[in-house]
């Protein structure tokens, strides 16, 4: 029995949880930080509960992850920073880079 909430796995819960977290995904459009296709900001994935952010810097990603965070508290919901990682593509790979912190202090491990 659900007194609250969306049952997990509900035919309908990926839509709540979509309408739930809408402006999130607004949040993120107007703060034009992200990777661009053209004229187009692109900087949010959502599938189910996973988000992937894209951009093109660290500094970036750190504005996009606190904007994420800041908008996920204000819903009193949080990230998980242990089943959360990040990328780097590029030529600059495997170069040493700035921590990427959450708000609590948690840092994100590189995955590969």
């Amino acid at each position: 029995m659900v007194h609250n909430g969306v049952r997990q796995g509900g035919v309908l819960s990926p839509r709540f949880f979509a309408v739930y977290i809408d402006d999130l995904i607004k949040r993120l459009h107007r703060s034009n930080c992200g990777c661009f296709v053209r004229s187009a900001c692109v900087n949010v994935f959502l599938y189910a509960d996973d988000i992937i952010l894209l951009a093109p810097s660290v500094d970036a990603l750190m504005r996009l992850l606190r904007l994420v965070e800041d908008e996920l508290a204000f819903l009193d919901m949080a990230l998980n920073a242990s089943k959360s990682v990040f990328i780097r593509y590029g030529p600059r790979f495997d170069s040493d880079c700035s921590e990427i912190s959450m708000n609590d202090g948690d840092c994100l491990s590189a995955l590969g």
